[in-house]
């Protein structure tokens, strides 16, 4: 297992978002023809392959004991998912995007009250200001009508979310990440499998955005959690959390450049406020108890 090392922790968090923030671009026409459910249901399975043969590469496919602790985190890899895209699907992907990056705020909740840890001021305020500016990033106010489901999805994703952060860090102490992250994905796609057999799957309509989908389920699936999960065996999970704020910021930056989408000056305030607040973060860590993660 790695050494805790909170520098290397916040660059492998930084890539992922930037992995996050590119599948987004790249995947954002894929509900247009395949509902969200289905989605997720291949990017599971995508991931789960890949992981597993990197996994096996590794030396690091055998979960020893306990091993119900990684179905578990299957449950939850498939039900973040899902609950995201139903949220950005029924909301739109700004105030979707927003209601589930409540979730690093609900991990120094839990820090600060089921662990007792000292939270400083400032990290709470950069965590607070990092959502504003995804707010703005993302465009958040556009949503036109008040959709209930779409908002209870949203905040059932941003706790499942957090639980993620917390629950990955957790087992960041036990197994290595090749494991976790591959058996992951392995009970994911199990799960989906049960709730959603296999010869249900929109093939037709799937085979005009099958590029799209494995772009999903690799760069934006099996590449950024497995760093991930290096990242939460490195460093505290309320700095991963806050660094994975920049994910929404990093996907309307790439959209400006590659597909000629326009940002306004809203947006990039939004852009500044979430790499300020993550800077800040890794310049004063969370608190006494916690490293700084000065990579900036």
């Amino acid at each position: 297992m790695p050494e805790r090392h909170p520098t290397t922790g916040a660059i492998l968090a930084f890539l992922a978002a930037t992995f996050f923030g590119i599948s987004g671009v790249v995947a954002g026409g894929v509900f247009d023809t395949v509902e969200p459910t289905y989605v997720a249901q291949a990017r599971s399975i995508i991931a789960a392959v890949l992981l597993l043969l990197y996994a096996w590469w590794r030396k690091a496919l055998r979960p020893g004991p306990g091993i119900w602790r990684l179905v578990l985190l299957g449950l939850n890899l498939a039900t973040v998912n899902v609950t995201f895209y139903w949220a950005i699907d029924r909301l739109g992907v700004g105030p979707g995007a927003t209601v589930q990056f409540l979730a690093p705020v609900l991990v120094l909740i839990w820090l600060a009250a089921v662990r007792k840890e000292p939270i400083a001021v400032v990290a709470w305020v950069a965590s607070v200001v990092a959502v504003l500016g995804i707010g703005l990033v993302t465009e958040a106010w556009t949503m036109d009508s008040s959709d209930l489901i779409g908002v209870a999805s949203g905040l059932v994703s941003a706790f499942l979310f957090a639980s993620y952060l917390v629950y990955g860090e957790y087992l960041g102490e036990r197994y290595r990440p090749a494991t976790v992250a591959s058996w992951g994905f392995v009970f994911a796609s199990v799960f989906w499998a049960i709730v959603l057999p296999w010869w249900t799957f929109p093939f037709e309509d799937a085979g005009t955005v099958w590029l799209g989908l494995i772009v999903v389920g690799i760069v934006g699936t099996a590449i950024p959690f497995i760093l991930d999960f290096f990242a939460l065996a490195m460093t505290s999970s309320g700095i991963v959390g806050i660094i994975a704020t920049l994910e929404p910021p990093i996907a309307a930056f790439l959209a400006a450049v590659f597909l000629d989408q326009q940002l306004g000056a809203i947006q990039w305030l939004g852009i500044f406020l979430v790499a300020g607040a993550v800077a800040v973060v890794q310049w004063r860590g969370l608190g006494a108890e916690h490293e700084t993660t000065s990579i900036v």
